[in-house]
């Protein structure tokens, strides 16, 4: 490489990792989102990803496909497994477990399930009485599939339901509370190129469904002889861009990964008003301090992240069987909360 392509390199890096700095006073602006973006967006689907601020649409190597870009699906090569479990502050704990594979030469298929829950919260009734303690639970289904256009494009589509039970009904004698709802099936639809060695791009669709306008929209039917008024579920339609920019500095290797976010928190189909958007950035940097050893950091709007990789080739009968263990470090800076345990183990079977 020659020095002035270093230098680009390293100019780069750097003004990725300013912009790292300097999201948070952009993000600040605009209006909190609220609890399905935290519910789902932010608890990621693995400590490789959450550990550069949740980036993962436009990484080929990315796992599970089905939940970060369906289209990733597309490029695998071999079965590829993935298990991730995260404690976070205030209780609460999660996880997923994701499998990808191919078919035939073009085509790649995965699937993943994603788990959040509580394992103490506190249940209280109407005289501010606590009446003991609930393990609410929240799980994501994704099931994806891909077709490669090209040697540099695929396309994918993933089928998503949900799952949540929030465990209370149990409480409440006098009432016939339904502990769990099922949402009906969403899609998420998606476009990955790989421009060259360095370079890649996706382009996400998210959370449409087969109602009027697209709307990913449910009624809750909170009690089962109507004593308590129903809820509506309702996901935004999400538009997600990525862009990867994978290169080398001082010889190791360095990447960076950006994700603007659109989430129209209208049930138009298509909403002008820029009231009805609330937008978001995430930016994060990876790079390999020894071999095959990687430190990450990132920003996913005002929650900082730090990351820690190392892959292991394992050989076994002639076959090498390649993993990797990760872990992610997460601070919620406007909850002033630090969730310190996010492990995941990625591989795949020749």
């Amino acid at each position: 490489m020659s020095l002035r392509a270093k230098r680009s390199n390293l100019v780069l890096f750097l003004l990725s990792l300013i912009l790292v700095v300097a999201m948070p006073s952009f993000a600040s602006k605009k209006s909190r989102l609220g609890g399905y973006d935290g519910f789902v967006d932010r608890m990621g689907a693995s400590a490789r990803e959450l550990g550069r601020a949740n980036t993962g649409s436009a990484d080929t190597s990315a796992m599970p496909g089905a939940y970060w870009n369906p289209a990733i699906l597309a490029f695998r090569n071999n079965i590829s497994y993935s298990l991730h479990a995260e404690k976070r502050d205030l209780d609460r704990a999660g996880g997923s477990l994701g499998v990808d594979g191919k078919i035939g030469t073009r085509m790649g298929v995965g699937a993943a399930v994603l788990y959040r829950g509580d394992w103490d919260f506190k249940v209280i009734d109407e005289d501010d009485e606590t009446l003991g303690t609930a393990s609410p639970m929240f799980t994501m289904m994704y099931l994806g599939f891909s077709y490669r256009l090209t040697r540099q494009d695929a396309i994918g589509v993933s089928l998503v339901m949900s799952y949540d039970n929030l465990d209370v009904a149990r409480y409440y004698d006098d009432i016939k509370l339904e502990d769990g709802y099922r949402s009906p099936v969403t899609l998420n639809i998606a476009w990955l190129r790989q421009i060259n060695d360095k370079w890649s791009i996706a382009v996400q669709a998210k959370n449409l469904s087969f109602s009027k306008n697209l709307n990913a929209k449910w009624t809750k039917t909170t009690s089962s002889d109507n004593s308590v008024e129903s809820t509506e579920g309702f996901r935004p339609k999400t538009l997600q861009i990525g862009l990867g920019y994978q290169s080398r500095l001082f010889g190791k290797r360095a990447n960076l990964w950006l994700e603007a976010i659109d989430y129209q928190m209208s049930e138009a189909f298509i909403a002008c008003d820029p009231d009805e958007h609330y937008w978001t950035a995430r930016l994060g940097a990876e790079y390999e301090v020894i071999p095959n050893g990687m430190v990450r950091a990132g920003i996913d709007e005002t929650n900082f992240t730090a990351g820690l990789g190392y892959k292991f080739d394992i050989r076994i009968s002639k076959k090498k069987w390649p993993f990797d263990i990760n872990y992610a470090l997460i601070y919620e800076s406007e909850a002033d909360l630090w969730n310190p345990v996010s492990f995941s183990v990625r591989g795949y079977i020749p």
